[in-house]
Parts: C-alpha cells; structure tokens; sequence
C-alpha cells in the first residue's frame, strides 16, 4: 500500500462513503482506522469524522502509516498544514535557557524542518504530554489572543501519594508566587479551578484524572498538595515518594478550536508505560 492516498474529491459524499468507494483492496475496518486514528484530512485539515461532508474540488490525503510518527525521540500526536503538537517526553525543556538551548522540544522538532515553529504554550520541564506548536507567527498570535476562549479541556493523569477524602471534587482558590518562585493559595492572586476524580488507588497511592479550568503555574501541583496528596516525584511541592522515577503529572488531552478551520478539536497523547498506579 503507498504511504500516501491523495483523493480527489469530484462530487459531493460523506467522507467514509467516498473512502470506501475509492480505496481498492483495503478492508473497510483498516480504512476506518485511519480516521480513528487521525490520518485523514481535508483540504489539510485533520479530521476523525466518518461523516464529514466533502465537495466537489476537495483533497483527502490518506496517511497510511502509523497514527504517531517520532522524530528525535518526540512523537508527533497531530500535524496538518498550520499546527503540530508532540508528546513531550519528562524531563524535557519546552524552549531554551541559559543553561539549555539544544536539548529542547522545540529544538529537537525543529530539525529537518524547512518551517519555523512557534510556541503556543508551554508545559513544565518534569511534566509530560500534549504540546503545541503553530507553524506560522500569524497562527501562533490567533491562538494566543484568544487562549482562554479557544480552549475546550486541558486534562491530566496524575499519580498522587496517599488515597484521597474525596474521591471526586473541584478545587478554587487564588494562587499567588512567593520570592523563592514557589506557588500557593493566597487570599489575593491568581485564581485556579482544578477538578479531579480519582480513577484507581491502593492504600498507598491514586491514579487521578484532573481538568483545568484555570491555567495558572504549577495549579495542579498546588492543588494535590492542599488537599494532603502531592503528586508522586514533587518534592517542591511536598512529595516524599517517587515509584514510576519521574513526576507523576501527564497531560493527556488538549481540546480547542481549530485557528483556521474553527473546528473543535481534541488532540491526545498517551503516557508512557511507567506512568501508572504504583504497586502498593
């Protein structure tokens, strides 16, 4: 099979409809996967809709390789003509430092690209998962401007210490920085709003998912720790423990309209194979 199909689109058809009736010698279920898995786009624009209604004059491009691709170590979760996002591994810097400049996600995505990349946002340098990148300033400036509007969900896994009170809840309150650089709640600040629901535990550790609301710096590491359950690997913010070797903190989904197209969008990036419920 290519690497590639190229469509063109010559009357109007579901899109499911036209890929089964074009793509000869694939069984319908492979060809279904593609869209579950994010290789199919439209005028180049990635979508995973069975149903997404094509005209005449579109291009369907088909990849029929894996739904991730990796390069430098980063996979690539998502790309289509204005936007790329990665799952950015652990321990590794959004952009450079002082002290880095190469060993970078944007550095290390950068190389063999003829394109500048631009940072959307940013992840912490111990938290892995979903990061964004615009391919052009113009689209970085239409996400930025509008953040907090664009944006759908930001949801985390985390690995906390401890089993929670609580096994579902939100936390609010302001968030303030002290001189040493280390957040907490304030009766001025920031104000952040985490919900959490806690998918798994033992006695001695929980497996959380957690949704941003807010998105203030270091949120959730301020939250698990107010509530008595830091998040495993934390010691700036109160954690004793470290059983999967890393900062339990992964940002699993980003959800948010598309800058171009104004779809909503939800990109995903599963957490490695350590990042689990520690064993009691």
């Amino acid at each position: 099979m290519k690497k590639e199909i190229i469509l063109n689109v010559k009357e109007p058809s579901e899109l499911l409809k036209l890929m089964y009736a074009e793509i000869k010698g694939v069984p319908k279920g492979k060809i279904k996967s593609f869209l579950e898995h994010r290789q199919v786009s439209v005028n180049g624009i990635v979508t995973t809709k069975f149903n997404h209604p094509v005209k005449s004059g579109d291009t369907v491009k088909i990849s029929t390789g894996e739904g991730t691709r990796e390069t430098r170590g980063i996979k690539i979760v998502y790309e289509d003509e204005w936007i790329v996002a990665v799952n950015k591994p652990s321990g590794l810097l959004t952009v450079a430092t002082d002290r880095e400049k190469e060993k970078t996600a944007y550095a290390l995505l950068s190389e063999n690209r003829r394109g500048k990349l631009f940072v959307v946002h940013r992840l912490d340098r111990d938290t892995s998962g979903v990061l964004l990148f615009a391919k052009s300033y113009e689209i970085k400036e239409a996400l930025q401007e509008d953040w907090n509007d664009r944006i759908l969900l930001r949801e985390y896994l985390a690995v906390c210490e401890g089993s929670f009170e609580s096994k579902k809840g939100v936390c609010k309150s302001f968030i303030a920085e002290n001189s040493a650089h280390i957040m907490y709640s304030a009766r001025e600040g920031k104000l952040a709003i985490t919900e959490y629901e806690v998918l798994r535990e033992n006695a001695e550790y929980s497996y959380v998912k957690l949704n941003l609301r807010t998105g203030r710096k270091n949120q959730i590491r301020v939250h698990m720790k107010e509530l008595g359950n830091p998040v495993v690997g934390d010691k700036k913010y109160g954690s004793t423990k470290n059983p999967i070797g890393r900062l339990g903190l992964h940002a699993v989904r980003l959800g948010f309209i598309h800058p171009v197209s104004g779809e909503e969008l939800i990109v995903k990036a599963e957490p490695e194979r350590k990042f689990t419920l520690p064993k009691k």
